[in-house]
């Protein structure tokens, strides 16, 4: 008797602890649910209208990027030239689609745990499959007819919400970025060399001073710290922007960056005067760009030894500047204090070149025909530095 007793007293105890199990389950369901909602929707607003700071490890653009740039760049290396540098081409555009779907994606597993956690039916029934299927054909379009009970209906109402305003961020996003893109890529094309090849920063200075006219080169050099200073705003408050790759041969913005930058340091160091003028204005400028930019993509800082950059190097930009007619300093201080400017940024511009997949150097318009092949041996490296397979990393500008 005591045993029955016992056992009738067991099934309404286990019944109970089922039911608090399930309601517990349940309630983190919906505290999941609303957690994973916020979290794609606050990532969506961070990512494409707040344009101040730097992105926390966990939020998923910053997952999204490192993972798929990552990928990109190992798959373009072992492809061949064409199929690689395609590949890195339409990286940018491919990887905004690929945001969307995953801030949409997260949406719809979100409320659907929302529904099922708030035991909401549909067509009688509570299975989570179709709770998923309701939210996914839901998200952009409100399902009314589908929907029974006061509180489903506003819950389809908030989630059709949170789809179209995340649809409509990126759609207003995209004309920002693609002016910032276009406002970029077309003052790459007025830096150019006659003499064809791979530009140098001497170069740079010598086509912006004919007869020694350094209010002339002044007066470029501040026409780069604009263009610096726009690259710096933009780059910083859309970093996907530095993916997207120029749609020229030779050409890249974050090798144009180096290449102004060398040459307002080396003018800066050299010319007598430049140091309180728009050279070393757009030294600054360009220095920040590149340390900001690369906080911005999660590049970490690199100090260490500039390869390029010896006196051999220094004695063939000298003898350049003299030809030119340029009032220089003394020799010695010049080569003194260009080291120690060019080392405030020189291993953290090799480092976001690399990142980049970009070729270490720049080559105007009118090099285009005379050096194909070398420009296209440059991009090649590239793309082989990421698995090693790459001659060692050194600037040629």
């Amino acid at each position: 008797m005591s045993a029955r007793t016992s056992g009738a007293g067991a099934g309404p105890s286990l019944r109970r602890v089922v039911r608090i199990v399930s309601e517990f389950v349940r309630v983190v369901a919906v505290v999941g649910g609303v957690v994973l909602i916020v979290g794609m929707l606050s990532d969506a607003v961070a990512t494409l209208i707040v344009t101040q700071g730097s992105s926390s490890f966990w939020r998923p653009t910053r997952i999204f990027y490192t993972v798929t740039w990552r990928v990109t760049r190992v798959v373009a290396a072992r492809l061949p030239d064409r199929a690689g540098e395609y590949s890195l081409n339409v990286y940018p555009a491919l990887s905004l689609l690929g945001l969307l779907v995953l801030w949409l994606a997260g949406l719809v597993v979100g409320w659907s745990l929302v529904y099922w956690g708030l035991d909401q039916r549909l067509g009688g029934t509570r299975e989570f499959g179709t709770l998923f299927y309701y939210a996914g054909t839901s998200l952009v379009t409100p399902l009314f007819g589908s929907a029974h009970g006061s509180a489903l209906r506003v819950l389809t109402l908030l989630e059709t919400l949170t789809g179209v305003v995340t649809i409509a961020l990126m759609i207003s996003y995209l004309p920002a970025l693609y002016g910032a893109y276009s406002r970029r890529e077309s003052r790459l094309l007025t830096l150019d060399d006659p003499l064809g090849g791979r530009i140098t920063p001497m170069r740079v200075i010598v086509l912006n001073a004919p007869g020694g006219d350094v209010e002339r080169l002044y007066r470029a050099f501040g026409e780069w710290e604009m263009w610096t200073a726009d690259v710096l705003e933009s780059h910083v408050s859309y970093p996907m922007l530095a993916l997207f790759r120029s749609q020229h041969p030779g050409q890249s913005w974050v090798t144009a960056l180096g290449l102004v930058t060398d040459a307002a340091t080396l003018a800066s160091a050299c010319v007598e005067g430049a140091q309180s003028r728009e050279p070393y204005f757009l030294y600054r400028r360009g220095r920040r760009a590149i340390l900001e930019i690369s906080s911005r993509l999660h590049i970490p800082r690199r100090d260490g030894g500039v390869l390029w950059l010896n006196e051999a190097n220094f004695d063939l930009a000298w003898d350049g500047l003299v030809e030119a007619g340029l009032p220089l300093r003394d020799k010695a201080q010049a080569w003194a204090d260009l080291q120690v400017m060019r080392a405030s940024y020189g291993d953290q511009l090799e480092t976001l070149i690399n990142f980049l997949v970009a070729p270490h150097g720049f080559w105007g318009h009118s090099a285009e025909e005379t050096v194909a092949a070398e420009v296209a041996a440059a991009a090649s490296e590239a793309r082989r530095r990421e698995t090693g397979s790459g001659t060692e990393s050194r600037r040629r500008r």
